[in-house]
């Protein structure tokens, strides 16, 4: 191995002094020369380039719209030194067009012309830069304002949680409501905005996924699809003995009831056991209209944290007094 690199280093050493001999040196060090010379003229000289700059418009609300699509580029035909056209488009400009002053309060006409567009691009672009050219030199369209209104979105949900375990309240939209834009005509039927369904198996914590909006045709809105937050958690039951009120006695009569009672058992999440109170719960008869056996007993609740109660008993004896 070592007598081969002492064989190529040898040759080597051959060429360079043969090359020394003829000169080619000197030859390739002449070319680069000619090389940097040219790259030098070629960038501090002036000459064109066309270039796409990409625009958005701002200053409309999602009222208006527009018979035509806006431009989405200007193909912009320039002049400058080749180190700034260079430095042009590695840059790569972009231009935010304010149509404020082109849109009013009713339908209308929006005109795009190369004069008025001049010297939006001028600004956004070098001082030395020329502007040669504009494509599309002019555009026009007409607009329209169309009615506007807010409403909900309700979901729509398929969730199965895992073995002992329950939502959390109901399934949140985030954004819960959107804004809709249409004919007056139509826009005043809807009253709120189903999401596409949501599948969710075996559900054990919280989740958050993206749903698709069913927006009717000829309808605009400010989200096409918008988050489902949803929360499970494991349960457990909580007891309750409370007493019975009676709703609704007339004046001057009492009612008795056998027993006065009810065992109240409720489902709650763990980790919203300690807010559960007895307070939470109401037990209670409606004052019977008409003779009957037995009063049944019904119960309401003001916590968003208890779900599925059972009572015992579900009906009562009662004694009229006058």
């Amino acid at each position: 191995m070592k007598w081969n690199f002492h064989i190529l280093s040898k040759q080597a050493k051959y060429l360079w002094l043969w090359l020394l001999r003829k000169d080619i040196l000197i030859f390739l060090l002449f070319v680069g020369l000619v090389t940097v010379f040219w790259w030098g003229r070629t960038l501090s000289s002036p000459r064109d380039l066309t270039i796409s700059i990409p625009v958005t418009y701002s200053g409309i609300n999602q009222q208006v719209v527009f018979e035509q699509t806006l431009p989405q580029h200007f193909h912009v035909t320039i002049r400058d030194n080749g180190k700034q056209l260079r430095q042009i488009k590695k840059n790569g400009n972009h231009l935010d067009y304010d149509l404020r002053p082109l849109v009013s309060e009713n339908d209308g006409q929006v005109v795009l012309s190369a004069e008025n567009l001049r010297q939006k691009l001028q600004d956004i672009l070098p001082g030395s830069t020329k502007i040669q050219n504009i494509s599309p030199e002019y555009f026009s369209t007409n607009y329209h304002k169309q009615a506007q209104k807010t409403v909900a979105v309700r979901v729509q949900e398929n969730i199965r949680v895992a073995p002992q375990h329950q939502l959390v309240g109901t399934p949140t939209a985030i954004p819960d409501s959107i804004q809709l834009f249409g004919s007056q005509e139509t826009i005043d039927s809807i009253t709120y905005i189903p999401t596409s369904v949501i599948t969710i198996d075996q559900l054990r914590d919280s989740a958050t996924v993206t749903a698709s909006l069913l927006l009717p045709q000829a309808i605009r809105a400010s989200h096409d699809q918008v988050k489902v937050h949803c929360q499970a958690e494991q349960f457990t039951e909580k007891s309750f003995t409370l007493p019975i009120s009676i709703k609704d006695i007339p004046d001057a009569v009492s009612v008795r009831l056998f027993p006065q009672v009810v065992e109240v058992v409720a489902r709650v999440g763990v980790s919203h056991f300690t807010q559960v109170q007895d307070s939470d719960i109401q037990a209670y008869c409606n004052y019977p209209k008409e003779a009957t056996d037995a009063l049944n007993v019904h119960i309401q609740h003001n916590n968003p944290y208890i779900s599925n109660i059972r009572i015992s008993p579900e009906k009562v004896e009662y004694m009229i007094n006058q």
